[in-house]
């Protein structure tokens, strides 16, 4: 299991230190209960930036030959299907008719006229030999162009005839859907690609869906139909999802490379992907979440329950302690009670010997009671508090969409897999658990 393999390295690290202090200077590394089982995930967890969108929007498009020429409602109304949106001018349509209606007029005139001349040709041509038949076929043959083209026109014609009276038909556009008015488009101005935007955009109504993008180094880590967790980045407030659609024929080329390049080669490709709600109360248009699988860990995250991984644990079939800081702040055996444990999660229920706020060792055999506990915890990372934590540093680098967060507070790019999974991304500093753990990040 990924988490439990990560989560060993973590622990193997701090036995290497608490090792090293111990044989060395008496000296045991310690770290507290609380960041060890912080999230009841066992401390680790792949995140990904998402961000609270609408089910769908429906585009709606003015006629191009026709002149708007009243709209009947504003942006951040509320409509309903079959409503009325806006109106064409009448005038303009009726005088575009009529015009349309002469100008086929005189082109069937002028196929007429055409088609006279090819049979007057045709008849002389019958009475005709040698040079004088050439010239009249000659003749004939580009009358006979003359007449499908005009009969082309004539048909083109007729379609924007029958165009500009359905328009006359149809004066009030009404919406198709019931939705919320996101977006009124005027002034017909153009995206950035050139191409004119739609006259307005609705918002249907309906429910909320998440829309999160994941790197092609992560992506083994979300699948269809996967159960996660949607965690509010200024609160502990969780929400329930199952991803619903990871769309592969759509890449956005993300900007991160450790090769100093910046061409196609060098970058790699993130995937937009959408998770359908099972609650959604609370969430707002728009806001920003974290995006976890579900293992369980929310199940488990009673802030009261202390989940400890098994290697912590020593004899935890017959006399189970845990090497502990005591109040001297010197290591000692601890005895503890054990409950339930979670084999999926590889853990057990401390029910009586440890809080929370206890700091305790990775047992090592060199560890010894009376040794001094030095403090392996969040403030190592950084030195400081990280209440800051904002969407700033998102987009600033700190933790991009689709790259991957874990719970322990590190932030990895791009190309983390291509160096063991472990490079923080551009100029990304390793953050501290609070930062990304559901609290005040604000």
């Amino acid at each position: 299991m990924k988490k439990t393999a990560l989560l060993l390295v973590l622990a193997l690290c701090l036995s290497l230190l608490a090792g090293c202090g111990g044989s060395a200077e008496g000296e045991a590394s310690v770290q507290s209960v609380s960041m060890i089982c912080g999230m009841g995930s066992v401390g680790l967890a792949e995140r990904f930036a998402g961000v609270v969108t609408a089910q769908g929007e429906t585009e709606i498009k003015a006629d191009s030959n026709s002149k708007v020429a009243s709209v009947k409602v504003s942006v951040g109304d509320e409509v309903t299907e079959g409503q009325p949106l806006f109106t064409y001018d009448t005038a303009q349509a009726s005088m575009d008719l009529e015009r349309a209606r002469l100008d086929l007029e005189r082109m069937k005139n002028a196929l007429a006229d055409k088609e006279k001349e090819k049979a007057s040709y045709e008849e002389t041509a019958n009475s005709l030999s040698g040079e004088e038949l050439k010239t009249y076929q000659l003749m004939i043959r580009e009358a006979n162009a003359d007449i499908v083209e005009q009969k082309y026109n004539i048909s083109s014609k007729n379609m924007e005839i029958e165009r500009l009276a359905a328009a006359l038909k149809n004066v009030t556009v009404n919406s198709p859907v019931s939705g919320v008015v996101k977006a009124i488009n005027e002034n017909g101005s153009y995206d950035e690609m050139g191409n004119p935007k739609p006259f307005m955009t609705i918002v249907e109504t309906g429910g909320y869906r998440v829309k999160g993008y994941v790197n092609e180094n992560n992506a083994s880590a979300l699948q269809m139909g996967m159960d996660v967790l949607l965690r509010s980045r200024v609160s502990d407030a969780v929400w329930h999802g199952t991803i619903n659609e990871v769309d592969w024929n759509n890449p956005a080329q993300g900007n991160g490379n450790y090769y100093g390049g910046s061409d196609d080669t060098t970058q790699s490709s993130k995937y937009p992907f959408y998770v359908t709600l099972t609650d959604s109360e609370g969430l707002l248009l728009g806001q920003h979440v974290f995006i976890e699988p579900d293992y369980g860990q929310d199940a488990v995250a009673d802030a009261n329950t202390i989940h400890l991984p098994s290697w912590y644990i020593v004899d935890a079939d017959s006399n189970p302690f845990v090497w502990a800081q005591d109040s001297r702040g010197r290591l000692e055996k601890r005895s503890v009670t054990l409950g339930e444990y979670d084999e999926m999660m590889d853990t057990y229920v401390v029910e009586k010997g440890l809080t929370p706020e206890d700091y305790i060792a990775f047992p090592d055999e060199s560890l010894a009671v009376g040794m001094t506990c030095v403090t392996y915890d969040e403030g190592n990372f950084d030195g400081g508090d990280m209440t800051g934590f904002d969407e700033g540093m998102m987009e600033g680098g700190m933790i991009a969409e689709g790259d991957m967060a874990t719970a322990d507070g590190a932030f990895y790019g791009d190309n983390a897999a291509d160096f063991g999974g472990e490079v923080p991304m551009d100029g990304a500093e390793v953050m501290p658990e609070e930062a990304i753990a559901g609290g005040d990040n604000t």
